[in-house]
């Protein structure tokens, strides 16, 4: 079950990788943003802070931040619920899993919930474990982990009812839906029979939370709380109420006022405390542990009221990512807004910038960075200038009847900064610093190009958008040509194009709605026919059949990685061999709608999915100009299954020959790139024995020829 394996990941910290050996741990890195907190728990000294897509903790002895993202795989996980029963934390997600964790032990049950339904809360009695969905109560025995029975027809036979939440309270068990509370009588009645449950309707909006306070039970909407005794309801308070708990014997009310958050404490005597809260601070959970308070929130990770500090895990990027970049050996990360984050040798660092939001692009110059916008034009990073339509002698234009100047694309060649400005007559533009240029790349749907990519022949492969006709326009900067790819010329399988990329064959790669296909393409003059499926070598031309093909990256030994919508296939550099696919199921890639892959220069691979951002090193960096920081390790190598050989600092199109000491071959093969990963497996996939080995490198025309050994025990 998926469950099983996330909280294998998530608690013990280890992860295999079943189609590669790995030799670290960290051969899959998660890049999530862990400020928005949504909930908050305890466990075995530790609080757990779970944010949309990734959770850490603190160890409140030593006070110490543990990002776990690492390890936790985040297909759609959404906790609701973590209980404690029999030395097992429970974890209840709105899929409809319920985790119990013992130790290094996890254990698995499904609800099978419908296809629409969802858990919304969650409570313990006795060795049951009551959960409110939204097609009614059903109840787990905590003891046999194993779902015991359903209340689905509540007061009414013939309608399942959407249930908040719901409490125990002298043998009675009350559920809220919507303005209406529902009760039943463990003692006296069946719950299983709609009959057995009474209605109670004096709430005047949805019932969002219930405490209990000695020998009275109370429940509250937005706005109010109600103490019922038997069929009766009395009001006790109004205010504008987020949260109530009921921590160290006294009531928190967690309430909001003139867009400020306050933590009240109610005493049993009703005297009011109001705690003091950091201006503007948006808490979403708050606790009492470690004799303080702790709280969660947006813009921030913990925060600690009694000693008035917060507490963060570092080196994450910013949140909501919706584009990624890659070039000059750093990985850029945007979200929508005016911040963006800069990734280098396993370190994040975030800035926001001023006046210039909703970041598109970025190029990076000779001298200089620049930025683009959806909506603010091209911001000169160096200089912190913002060049728009009233720049001297500019050519850029802003979208007709809107505020925005929107640039698409930007790319810096030939010492040249290249702007795609969307919706302008003339939407190529290019600048040295002096001299603008603008260029017509087509009429009417072409003015609304998307994406810029340069291939080493002079020109620019321009992606248009899909939503006004698509396609794709040549561009060749020299003698300023221009060409139109689409189905109506008969040059494209499909005019929904979402990625192009050039190969280190200068091969071009577009990936569309259609599939894969490619150009061998050296001019203008090449583009006489369509482009060529990838075909693997089974001949299976339909292999991207009903897939969406999203992105595709060519990685430092020219494989080919092919983002789509149910997850990422890996081509060989000749381009008919599958040698690798991963997806949620087989790997920790948080979802199978793969967005963006970029890589670096040391060959880590990002992933970017609808569910965050997610990377994957191959180790296989660029290639070295000679064998002079040619590395082999770990050496020597304990054989054992997460485990695997690090060859680095390779040049160009190697050949890589295995043998024992005897002489026999157990792997060969012709690499290119810098580096490789072997996985202690012979050319039959079987884990050699303990011994000395012998490497072999040889240049791509066996000139050069390097012997190193490896001691494998």
């Amino acid at each position: 079950m998926i469950f099983f394996r996330i909280f294998i990941l998530s608690f013990l910290f280890i992860y295999s990788n079943p189609l590669i050996g790995s030799y670290k741990r960290d051969i899959w890195r998660y890049h999530l943003n862990l400020k928005d907190i949504k909930k908050l728990f305890y466990y075995e000294n530790k609080l757990y802070c779970f944010a949309d897509r990734g959770f850490f903790n603190l160890d409140l002895e030593s006070r110490n931040i543990v990002k776990n993202s690492v390890d936790l795989n985040l297909s759609g996980v959404d906790i609701i619920e973590s209980l404690k029963y029999n030395n097992h934390l429970i974890f209840i997600y709105s899929s409809g899993y319920v985790d119990f964790i013992k130790g290094n032990q996890v254990y698995s049950i499904n609800l099978d919930l419908t296809e629409n339904a969802t858990i919304n809360s969650a409570k313990k009695n006795g060795s049951n474990i009551f959960i409110s969905t939204t097609e009614g109560v059903y109840v787990v025995d905590a003891e046999n982990k194993i779902l015991m029975e359903k209340y689905e027809y509540i007061h009414n036979s013939k309608k399942k009812i959407i249930v908040s939440f719901l409490d125990f309270f002298e043998n009675k068990i009350y559920v809220a839906s919507g303005k209406n509370i529902y009760f039943s009588n463990f003692n006296s009645s069946n719950s299983l029979d709609y009959r057995s449950w009474d209605e109670l309707s004096f709430f005047n909006d949805s019932i969002i939370g219930s405490f209990k306070i000695e020998n009275q039970i109370y429940f509250y909407d937005s706005n109010s709380i109600f103490s019922i005794t038997g069929n009766n309801m009395d009001l006790k308070i109004e205010g504008d109420i987020l949260s109530l708990k009921f921590l160290n014997n006294l009531l928190h009310i967690l309430y909001k006022k003139d867009q400020s958050t306050f933590l009240s404490v109610q005493d049993k005597n009703s005297n009011i405390v109001d705690l003091k809260l950091p201006q503007g601070l948006q808490v979403n959970d708050f606790n009492f542990y470690d004799e303080n308070i702790w709280l969660v929130g947006n813009g921030f990770s913990l925060y600690n009221l009694n000693e008035q500090i917060f507490y963060s895990p570092e080196n994450y990027p910013v949140k909501s990512i919706n584009k990624i970049y890659a070039d000059n050996g750093f990985v850029y990360a945007f979200s929508n807004t005016n911040k963006f984050s800069k990734y280098k040798e396993g370190q994040w660092e975030s800035e926001s910038l001023v006046n210039f939001n909703s970041i598109s692009s970025v190029a990076l110059g000779k001298n200089d960075k620049y930025f683009g916008s959806f909506s603010d034009g091209v911001l000169d990073y160096n200089n912190q200038i913002i060049i728009d339509e009233n720049y001297p002698e500019s050519k850029l234009k802003r979208l007709e009847n809107s505020s925005k100047l929107v640039i698409s694309d930007l790319d810096y060649v030939n010492e040249k900064l290249w702007i795609l400005n969307y919706g302008s007559d003339t939407p190529l533009i290019s600048w040295d610093n002096i001299n603008w240029e603008s260029y017509t790349i087509g009429s009417g749907f072409y003015h609304y190009p998307q994406e810029l990519i340069f291939n080493n022949l002079e020109t620019f492969w321009i992606i248009n958008d899909k939503n006004k006709f698509g396609g794709i326009t040549l561009f060749d900067i020299n003698i300023k040509a221009k060409y139109h790819l689409s189905v109506s010329n008969n040059k494209l399988k499909s005019n929904n194009i979402n990625s192009v990329t050039v190969d280190k064959n200068n091969y071009v790669w577009v990936g569309s709605d259609q599939g894969v296909f490619y150009y061998n393409y050296s001019s203008l003059d090449d583009i006489k026919q369509i482009g060529s499926y990838l075909t693997p070598n089974d001949g299976n031309k339909n292999i991207f059949q009903n897939i969406m093909v999203n992105d595709i990256l060519i990685d430092n030994s020219n494989n080919k990685w092919i983002g789509t919508d149910q997850g990422i296939f890996v081509f060989d550099s000749n381009k008919n061999k599958i040698i690798n696919s991963f997806n949620k199921d087989n790997s920790p890639i948080p979802s199978d709608n793969i967005i963006s892959l970029k890589t670096t220069e040391s060959g880590e691979i990002f992933i970017l999915t609808d569910y965050g951002l997610i990377s994957y090193n191959t180790y296989n960096e660029m290639p070295k100009p000679n064998y002079s920081d040619l590395k082999i390790y770990p050496n020597p190598i304990t054989i054992s299954n997460d485990q695997s050989i690090i060859i680095s600092g390779l040049v160009d199109k190697n050949i890589i020959h295995i043998t024992n000491q005897s002489g026999r071959l157990v792997f060969s093969d012709v690499y290119e790139g810098g580096g490789l990963v072997w996985d202690l497996k012979d050319s039959d996939k079987i884990k050699i024995s303990p011994g000395i080995y012998l490497v072999f490198i040889l240049s791509e025309d066996g000139s050069r020829e390097l012997i190193e050994k490896i001691l494998v025990i």
